[in-house]
């Protein structure tokens, strides 16, 4: 039997293809080596964001005035939980893709030509294939013995003290969580400050709340080397140490382009990534690459939205990948999101500002709307509680050209969160009801 495609990976790029090729009346078949759902919703995504929820419910009552609370958190119990709510997550997933008429191989696949794929020493055939292999951690060499995000989310115990190499995104996340659930927590970024690439002014806001957790950063600092003797040594390069039970190695991630053949098909690279048009597809014809795989943003919405452009253009249809709204956030404390292009027009609305941050005793963060000179809305950024919830209303003005007036006449719940976002696009045109700007 020939299949429409052959997807290789089962992660979010993959099964997105598979389901929407489904979608589209084509026959697809995907290849998974390890657990369906990929390192997003087995290892990353969703095991990180529970141990999160879990950390910011205890830390909630822990921090609210007047209230005293003491809980005793059974790691155990709690991993036997996560792992079968992420059961049900990839058991739905695998069905989702057979209902749609896929078909589904557990084996390590391996590339033969570009229209053949060997799994457990059966070939298969395809008038396509879609390389969604996803990424693997990033490693320093000579450092070995130390955990990664597989390992770290799980414990079966709250370590003591945790060292997390590595002030991006994933480092943030974990270590603010782990310090709220008990742990003695420091950060060792190289670069000069937490979370590179995001905006200080920003930032600043998640720097704040981590040194009121009691977590300590090093930024400029390099690691030398780690070494285990019961509990980790961590030695810098300017000669002082470090130590804690566990250490966590967060300084990115790498695209998955090893060990399934895809040397035998000689596609055009693009650094570490496979290189791709606007359709997905490879310079190999007939050969597509979507998700972390196929470039930055390594996001797995991004490549939720990859795998409907591929499926697309593989069902006959004409699809372009347009990123000018792609939101990216940190969940961290607050959360941090941002989406579309920063603009030079635009006014801060405080946090202080709204009373339902307040009413969860939180007063520290930002909302902003970027527009251009027309007042169309160009992008956003959020620094708040939940700020992840509140991106996707910008996003949709950025996609439909809406302007801010569009956004601020919107009428919004009270009291919400969301009357931030309201508040900013209002502050553009300098009609903010609850805040006046300065600028």
């Amino acid at each position: 039997m020939e299949y429409d495609a052959i997807i290789l990976g089962g992660g979010p790029g993959g099964y997105s293809t598979a389901i929407r090729l489904g979608q589209n009346g084509k026959k697809a078949l995907m290849v998974e080596e390890n657990k369906i759902g990929g390192e997003c919703l087995n290892y990353g995504c969703i095991p990180s964001k529970a141990v999160i929820e879990l950390a910011d419910a205890i830390s909630y009552l822990k921090e609210m005035p007047g209230v005293t609370s003491s809980v005793v958190i059974d790691m155990k119990k709690w991993q036997d939980w996560k792992w079968g709510m992420i059961n049900k997550l990839t058991s739905g997933v695998e069905k989702l893709v057979t209902s749609y008429g896929g078909e589904v191989v557990k084996g390590k696949g391996v590339i033969e030509n570009r229209n053949s794929i060997k799994v457990n020493n059966e070939t298969f055939n395809a008038k396509n294939i879609v390389i969604a292999t996803g990424s693997v951690p990033s490693r320093i060499k000579g450092i070995d013995d130390v955990f990664y995000n597989r390992d770290i989310l799980d414990v079966d115990h709250i370590p003591k003290s945790l060292i997390v190499i590595g002030g991006g995104y994933i480092g943030i996340e974990l270590g603010t969580a782990f310090a709220k659930l008990g742990s003695d927590v420091t950060i060792v970024e190289m670069m000069p400050n937490i979370l590179p690439g995001t905006d200080t002014d920003l930032s600043k806001f998640v720097d704040r709340r981590m040194n009121s957790l009691g977590i300590k950063t090093f930024v400029g600092a390099k690691v030398e080397k780690v070494t285990r003797e019961g509990q980790y040594t961590v030695n810098l390069a300017d000669g002082s140490q470090l130590k804690a039970e566990l250490v966590v190695m967060t300084v990115g991630r790498q695209p998955n382009t090893n060990g399934f053949g895809l040397e035998r098909l000689n596609v055009e690279m693009d650094g570490k990534f496979i290189k791709t048009d606007k359709r997905k597809r490879t310079s190999v014809d007939g050969v597509y690459a979507v998700g972390d795989v196929s470039g930055q943003p390594m996001l797995a919405h991004k490549a939720f939205y990859d795998a409907g452009i591929a499926a697309d253009n593989i069902s006959g249809k004409m699809a372009e990948v347009d990123y000018r709204a792609m939101p990216f956030v940190i969940y961290s404390d607050p959360e941090i999101v941002t989406t579309g292009t920063k603009t030079e027009k635009f006014n801060n609305i405080p946090l202080a500002t709204n009373g339902r941050a307040l009413g969860m005793n939180y007063n520290q963060g930002v909302f902003r709307v970027y527009v251009d000179n027309e007042y169309v809305v160009k992008g956003g950024a959020f620094v708040a509680p939940r700020a992840s919830e509140l991106v996707s209303e910008i996003s949709l003005a950025v996609e439909a050209g809406l302007t801010s007036k569009d956004v601020g006449m919107t009428v919004h719940p009270h009291p919400t969160l969301s009357e931030g976002v309201k508040e900013a696009a209002e502050a553009t045109y300098g009609k903010s009801l609850h805040y006046k700007s300065s600028r």
